[in-house]
């Protein structure tokens, strides 16, 4: 439930902001856009703070899977993407 209200805030945050941007609000569109920019930044920096777990033979990974580490970094990956292209989708 929580996850949908954050994805939908999220979804939101950017549609609206990116809107307001093509019709010349970029003013308004940063503002508006913060939600999405706060909420990528948070998500990414808190799987790099918990990237270790992950790691082979650590708290979240105790059998040494070289898959779960390698998902991780794929996943952590796309997380700064997201964020990046959030920031220069409305703050560039």
């Amino acid at each position: 439930m929580i996850s949908r209200i954050v994805i939908g805030v999220f979804s939101l945050s950017l549609l609206v902001a990116l809107l307001a941007m093509l019709f010349g609000y970029d003013q308004q569109a940063k503002y508006i856009g913060a939600p999405a920019l706060i909420l990528s930044g948070l998500v990414a920096v808190g799987h790099l703070v918990t990237l270790d777990d992950d790691a082979p033979g650590e708290w979240s990974n105790p059998d040494g899977s070289k898959s779960i580490w390698r998902r991780s970094l794929m996943e952590l990956s796309i997380k700064i993407l997201v964020f990046i292209a959030v920031v220069i989708a409305i703050y560039a």
